[in-house]
């Protein structure tokens, strides 16, 4: 198992890729802390969790609550770094919302600005001061912020295209800045992910081998998993997007959702 022994916080522990991560890090062995603002979405991600009968699934925790707010960033960290015995080895941090094609830069308020802005990329810093100093005195921990292809970023609007974007600058930087303390930093970018986790979800499954299809959430997850595990302990300040690849103009951003 690829994660045995470690304790991964996953901050947007909701349906969608969050889910597919928490569970996925599970199934490796790894004590997941699942974090989200809706109670029963968290819920539902615990009992799938838990549904795998292993000594780590059952040590699983949720903890609702909102990362974009700093104090309760450091009380979910707090309460992660308990859960898992004074270790914090994972920080993922992810959480959606505001990709709307739609919206004009006319139609952008401010306080969908501010929103956008706040919601997307307050939660990763405020997750990475809580974090920094639970995983300095350990020795280590490898955060992992997720973001949007460069397509998704353009194919939307003005405020999530510029939140996406800010939240790689942060990364690199915070990259650059715990370095010393052997903090890797790195960055997943996924392309149109439409597929959701339900209720029902009994593991991770494998999609087919084949770039002609729609993204998967358990794609996203398995390139967590390459951060999170010590696989990629000499990586830092990269990301890796994972979008079919659009980005290197194998296909249009909206081919397949036609």
């Amino acid at each position: 198992m690829r994660l045995e022994g470690k304790t991964v916080l996953v901050s947007g522990a909701g349906p969608g890729m969050g889910r597919a991560t928490a569970l996925l890090c599970a199934q490796e062995g790894a004590t997941v802390v699942l974090v989200a603002r809706r109670a029963e979405h968290l819920e539902e991600t615990l009992q799938i969790v838990r549904r795998l009968g292993t000594p780590a699934s059952e040590a699983a925790v949720a903890i609702t609550g909102d990362v974009a707010d700093a104090a309760d960033a450091e009380r979910i960290v707090l309460a992660a770094r308990d859960a898992g015995g004074g270790r914090l080895d994972v920080l993922y941090s992810g959480g959606g919302g505001f990709f709307d094609p739609s919206v004009t830069l006319s139609e952008v308020e401010p306080s969908f600005w501010r929103e956008a802005i706040g919601n997307t990329m307050e939660g990763p810093s405020n997750l990475a001061r809580a974090a920094q100093p639970v995983m300095k005195r350990q020795g280590g921990g490898s955060m992992i912020f997720v973001t949007a292809s460069e397509s998704v970023q353009r194919g939307s609007n003005v405020a999530y295209g510029a939140a996406k974007a800010g939240v790689i600058g942060l990364a690199r930087n915070l990259a650059r800045e715990l370095w010393e303390d052997n903090i890797r930093v790195n960055v997943v970018a996924p392309g149109l992910i439409r597929q959701r986790l339900g209720a029902d979800a009994d593991g991770i499954e494998v999609p087919e081998q084949t770039l002609s299809r729609r993204g998967h959430v358990s794609d996203v997850a398995h390139a967590a998993l390459y951060f999170a595990s010590d696989e990629s302990s000499w990586v830092t300040g990269q990301l890796l997007s994972v979008d079919g690849g659009v980005d290197a103009g194998g296909r249009g951003l909206w081919d397949l959702e036609r």
